[in-house]
């Protein structure tokens, strides 16, 4: 349980959204993203999402996480799935590009972890049928 806890948890983060196309979480949510590292290959960035907030709806190319905090946070994908996540400072996992989602902090504390992107494997939308 706890390997597709942290599979799933590397995606975190944000609801709904009808584009397709990849959206970038440091230009979609600056205000939740402090970018530590950003070079041709990675992106690392804390990320903190106070109690009772969401993000905008975004992707992640390949990518893991370090939780810094405990706290509760629950994903929406456009495709109308949600996924809720407890998180226990330390919990670590990666996963492979993240479809669009919003993440809300349903806990009642804040909730922080380092996110580590791999920009050499980018979100891609899947090919709408003609």
């Amino acid at each position: 349980m706890k390997t597709a806890l942290v599979l799933t948890l590397a995606g975190i983060l944000l609801i709904s959204t009808t584009r397709l196309h990849a959206q970038d979480w440091k230009k979609t949510n600056p205000q939740v993203n402090a970018v530590v590292l950003d070079t041709t290959l990675v992106r690392a960035m804390v990320v903190t999402i106070g109690p009772g907030k969401k993000s905008e709806a975004h992707t992640h190319p390949a990518n893991f996480f370090y939780a810094l905090t405990d706290g509760k946070l629950v994903v929406h994908y456009t495709d109308g799935k949600d996924e809720t996540y407890d998180l226990k400072a330390g919990d670590a996992g990666f996963g492979d590009p993240e479809r669009p989602h919003v993440t809300e902090n349903v806990g009642s504390k804040e909730v922080k972890f380092l996110l580590v992107e791999l920009k050499e494997h980018p979100y891609k939308a899947p090919m709408m049928k003609k």
